[in-house]
């Protein structure tokens, strides 16, 4: 390099480091000036950031309840047990009521579960259950109201995921002599026996008097899928004679392995068609329930649910937006003089729509920092509440993006408008 060009160079630098520091300089000053002009009006940029409050605490709320049930969920989905799929009555999951033709099916009973049995040597285990709620049980003068009871035959804790902690699971002799005997979940432990060794106790349960056997690892519930802690299970032949038989049995089938589950369920289903002797011609009139079908209807769930939030997050923003527009263009009116002396004294054009820029953009981002803070707000309540709740950082990144380009978008007019007054017009302006 020549020795004109080099020193060129050093001449050139120290003129590129003052325009960076008076750039960074002028944005310091502009946002200064917007900090001052939004602390001078604090209702009316209050009233203003509404809308977009309510769209960005609408994204980060619901993302935070959906993240949070999809992990509460794909841990709960273990409850049907590895390889398990289960044929039942009704629908797992139904909005509203039955249609008629699903409410008109036949209950499944213990005989089709033995005849499904036989016709399936190649399945792990093949097992019955049948669950009820809100019954109350008692022991040692206390009482547990809200307990659900599972009967259930000899494999019904491997089937359904419920390790045992303590004691033992019913036999197939207990099962067959409908022997009244149970295994307890944890909350029922804490209600019933509290700092007490419940194996051996006695827990009374509408009429009967049962053994307890064992009890139940502590499993964790959520309200939307009831407390599998505070679950009494029973032999299923005990759980007919104490509620009859007119409830429908519901039944599991442990597959080898994860690779022969779909093979099996749809064996599973021709051999079940025909102990339900269905032609050929006719529908199932029972449903196939598994951990991912049951994933599966969470997801289509969560789609609708992120569309609806989107629609109303987009209205809100959209009313943001227009209130960020409407309060910068009475802020170039209230301050027409301000800006006449400013380019008076040799402001720049871009000098003035860069502060005005600034201005929307910090109050529509004040407007979603607030969202969000109230987002986190709902889901530690959510939490306390015993209601998963998480919120993911991409909604905060989200959100605080949407509402800065919200009032990016908002701001450009006011501040092109404001660029563009004549100072010697805006001077004269009262």
């Amino acid at each position: 390099m020549s020795e004109v060009a080099l020193q060129a160079a050093r001449l050139e630098a120290p003129a590129w480091s003052g325009r960076l520091r008076r750039g960074a300089t002028a944005r310091v000053d502009d946002l200064r000036l917007a900090l001052d002009s939004l602390a001078s009006h604090k209702l009316r940029s209050g009233l203003t950031l509404l809308g977009i409050v309510i769209g960005v605490f609408t994204v980060v709320g619901m993302m935070a309840l959906l993240n949070g049930l999809r992990k509460s969920i794909d841990k709960q989905l273990g409850e049907l047990g590895a390889n398990v799929f289960q044929i039942q009555r009704f629908p797992a999951v139904q909005f509203g009521e039955f249609p008629a033709e699903i409410r008109a099916r036949k209950k499944l009973t213990l005989g089709h579960l033995r005849q499904l049995k036989d016709m399936l040597p190649q399945a792990k285990q093949v097992g019955g259950q049948i669950w009820d709620w809100g019954k109350t049980a008692s022991a040692e003068g206390n009482t547990d109201q809200g307990v659900q009871v599972a009967g259930g035959t000899a494999d019904f804790f491997t089937l359904t995921n419920l390790a045992i902690a303590s004691g033992r699971a019913y036999t197939e002799a207990e099962v067959g002599d409908g022997a009244r005997v149970a295994v307890i979940g944890a909350a029922v432990i804490d209600s019933l026996f509290p700092e007490q060794e419940p194996i051996g106790q006695h827990v009374k349960l509408g009429r009967m008097d049962l053994k307890v056997i064992g009890t139940v690892e502590r499993q964790g519930g959520i309200p939307i899928d009831g407390n599998r802690d505070n679950t009494i299970s029973i032999p299923i032949s005990l759980f007919m004679e104490l509620y009859g038989t007119s409830r429908s049995v519901d039944i599991a089938v442990m597959a080898p392995d994860p690779e022969s589950q779909k093979k099996l369920q749809d064996t599973a289903v021709a051999a079940f068609r025909k102990v339900r002797g269905l032609a050929t011609s006719q529908e199932n009139d029972f449903e196939i329930v598994s951990n991912e079908s049951m994933r599966g209807m969470f997801e289509n769930l969560a789609t609708v649910v992120t569309i609806a939030s989107a629609f109303i997050c987009f209205l809100s923003l959209i009313v943001g937006g227009i209130g960020v527009m409407n309060i910068m263009l009475v802020a170039v009116t209230e301050r027409t003089r301000e800006i006449g002396l400013r380019k008076s004294l040799g402001a720049r054009r871009m000098r003035i729509l860069m502060q005005f820029i600034i201005e929307a953009v910090l109050l529509a981002a004040c407007g979603g920092t607030i969202g969000i803070a109230i987002g986190y707000c709902a889901s530690w309540v959510g939490r306390f509440l015993l209601f998963p709740a998480e919120v993911p950082l991409w909604a905060v990144v989200l959100g605080l993006s949407v509402s800065c380009s919200v009032g990016l978008i908002a701001g450009i007019y006011p501040a092109w408008r404001a660029s563009r007054l004549d100072p010697a017009v805006a001077l004269r302006d009262e």
